[in-house]
């Protein structure tokens, strides 16, 4: 299995982007405080916002565990990967455009730069490891 994923970085990186999203993916979906407690949003609508982003993530990470065990037809992950690498991109430059006030809050409040820095710790974790295939 690790001979397939490239390496042992690569294999480590693919396990660490199902953890990630695994984790983030189950507490969109189920956690009702998850969204307002971790991105801000305090309606009692926001809670029911994250759920289809959870399902969503939970499918990325399913295609992911394909991947990683080659079931069925499933055997290059580059292409989920890729996708999650332009969700990350996308993500990083509109939280750093409305941190930097660029773009207005959906509350009108500052918006902390944590949300910035979520999106860059799996889009990391992707650059190690498309450098080290």
């Amino acid at each position: 299995m690790i001979e397939t994923a490239g390496g042992m970085i690569p294999f480590l990186c693919h396990v660490f982007l199902i953890l990630f999203g695994g984790f983030f993916g189950l507490s969109f979906a189920f956690n009702k405080n998850f969204v307002k407690n971790s991105i801000g949003f305090e309606s009692k609508d926001a809670m029911y916002m994250g759920r289809p982003l959870g399902f969503l993530m939970i499918g990325v990470v399913l295609m992911l565990i394909a991947t990683l065990f080659q079931i069925g037809d499933f055997k290059s992950p580059n292409e989920v990967i890729g996708i999650m690498f332009i969700f990350t991109i996308i993500a990083f430059c509109y939280n750093v455009g409305t941190t930097l006030k660029i773009f207005e809050s959906f509350d009108g409040k500052d918006w902390p730069i944590k949300h910035a820095i979520r999106p860059l710790i799996p889009m990391i974790v992707i650059i190690i490891r498309y450098f080290t295939l």
